[in-house]
């Protein structure tokens, strides 16, 4: 099979001189694997491995900050930390990863990360 996976992108940004807005519409993405991985996750403010044990090779990732206080962020590594995305309270991304290994760390106090991965 192919394009098992649908990607809606829109953004839009107004402000002053500033006027962007970029609508990519619909693409379709094929998920060469049969599993994923999620669910939702408390992430203290250590960097810590998030559950993706079922995944064999990551591929689109869906995270959501479920926290209405606090900064999340995802990266790599857990002893030394290194994100690559940030989410404030509320928000949510959706992006191919680099690593079959991420991991997540809260600003302060811990938030619940909403996540699920699909294998490549």
């Amino acid at each position: 099979m192919a394009d098992e996976i649908t990607v809606n992108l829109q953004i839009s940004a107004k402000k002053g001189y500033l006027s962007f807005s970029e609508k990519t519409g619909n693409f379709l993405v094929t998920m060469n694997g049969t599993t994923g991985a999620g669910g939702i996750q408390t992430i203290g403010t250590s960097g810590e491995l998030l559950g993706v044990t079922d995944v064999g090779t990551a591929g689109y990732a869906y995270f959501r900050n479920t926290s209405t206080t606090i900064n999340v962020e995802i990266g790599t590594g857990t002893t030394s930390f290194v994100a690559f995305l940030k989410l404030k309270p509320g928000e949510s991304a959706v992006c191919r990863l680099g690593t079959n290994a991420p991991s997540a760390k809260a600003a302060s106090s811990t938030v619940d990360l909403q996540y699920f991965i699909f294998a490549d």
